[in-house]
């Protein structure tokens, strides 16, 4: 049974793979189709699905008992021009980057009474793929990268007042990361490979306040997640010599990684006049805590491959809008600007190309009794960015022009 569990976890990790032009960084928030409507303002007290769960524990609240499951399909295209230097041009042609990606999502809540509800999440909250051809100018920089993150929440909320109620979850949180590239031919040239997984444990708490009918403030924070990621490096078709501390040997060998995944803090407000419905929400991560990348293995030049990335702390700020037409059909729209933490090209890698976006979305639910069918789109506008980062022994000197497609396609059904 428990084989069964760890490949069920392990499955749904490859389908959360997300790219780096779906969230500033590798962060994720496409487990809830009405919120991509909106472009996730308003999320967790809005009230029209059960993500609360994941955005806003308070929010659960809003909703009676019941369940939902989705998917979000991120589709990505993305160009890279430009060149490897290191007293010479690597020959390759150039990068591109086409990606089709699933991130699945599962929601269900039980009202206890009319003061308590709980409530269980399975969702995405990190995603990384960013997956090259293998013969583009940068493969001794990245081909493969790959970070799939898989939160488990039991979640339970409690109205301490008619208009406050408080909530919060248990964050049990799988991490698999997976890395490749070629190896230089000053290192002996072949192929390298690392990947490993861990479990860990955080929490989310959350706040909604409603002080008259119709509008609501929410804030919830999301804590830190450590990972100490165990796995294998294994490097292959290296010509270098098999001796007592040469680096980059043909084999397999224990590697390691720590990663902190970081805390977010979510503002979010709702109000509804007739019918439409004003949505605006603003949300802090500390992506500061992503300064070092650190990998080791024996099979490195002195135990450890150090990756320096210096991220900033950014926001996410954005107005959505809900037009309810009658009892069945709900239509949204939203904008938001979506802030990148790598600080400029010096620190932009091949592995995560991010820069600033833009959301602009547009969503549609059809209730009929107890079922509802949400449908979200969101286009994100990508800032056109630059590299000059040094890895493998050469700087990565490069243009990424980058585009990405969102549908979001969820059911919902109140007990």
């Amino acid at each position: 049974m428990m084989h069964f569990i760890k490949k069920a976890t392990f499955a749904l990790c490859l389908t959360s793979v997300a790219t780096t032009a779906s969230a500033a960084g590798f962060q994720l928030s496409e487990f809830s189709a009405a919120n991509l409507g909106r472009a996730f303002n308003g999320a967790g007290v809005v009230g029209d699905d059960y993500s609360a769960i994941a955005f806003n524990p308070a929010g659960m609240s809003l909703k009676k008992s019941g369940a939902q499951a989705g998917m979000t399909l991120v589709m990505i295209k993305a160009d890279v021009k430009g060149e490897t230097v290191n007293g010479g041009i690597n020959q390759g042609k150039e990068g591109d980057i086409r990606l089709r990606n699933w991130i699945p999502h599962f929601f269900t809540q039980y009202k206890i009474n009319d003061k308590f509800d709980f409530g269980f999440g399975a969702y995405a909250p990190f995603g990384l793929s960013t997956i090259y051809n293998e013969d583009w100018f940068g493969r001794t920089h990245a081909l493969k990268s790959y970070i799939g993150v898989m939160d488990f929440a039991p979640t339970m909320s409690y109205k301490v007042l008619s208009n406050l109620t408080l909530g919060g979850s248990i964050l049990f949180e799988r991490a698999d990361a997976k890395l490749t590239n070629d190896l230089p031919m000053a290192a002996g040239g072949g192929y390298n490979k690392v990947e490993g997984d861990d479990w860990a444990y955080g929490y989310t708490l959350g706040l909604m306040y409603e002080p008259w009918k119709d509008t609501r403030f929410g804030v919830s924070y999301r804590s830190k997640v450590t990972h100490n990621l165990k796995g294998k490096h294994t490097v292959e078709g290296s010509a270098m010599p098999a001796l007592p501390g040469i680096p980059f040997q043909n084999g397999t060998t224990v590697g390691r990684a720590k990663i902190t995944l970081p805390e977010h803090l979510l503002l979010s407000a709702y109000h509804r006049i007739d019918k439409i419905g004003l949505a605006a929400s603003a949300k802090w991560t500390r992506w500061s805590r992503f300064d070092q990348l650190d990998i080791y293995s024996d099979n490195f030049q002195n135990g450890v491959s150090s990756t320096v990335e210096k991220w900033e702390n950014v926001w996410m700020l954005g107005l959505g809008m809900d037009y309810y037409h009658d009892d069945n059909w709900t239509f949204r729209l939203g904008l938001s600007y979506d802030e990148s933490p790598v600080k400029n090209a010096e620190y932009r890698t091949a592995r995560i190309p991010d820069n600033n976006r833009w959301w602009a979305s547009v969503g549609v639910s059809y209730k009929y009794k107890n079922a509802t069918i949400d449908l979200g789109y969101s286009h994100m506008f990508v800032k056109s960015s630059k590299t000059h980062n040094y890895a493998s022994g050469s700087y990565l000197d490069a243009k990424y022009k980058m585009q990405a497609n969102l549908i979001g396609l969820q059911a919902q059904y109140e007990f």
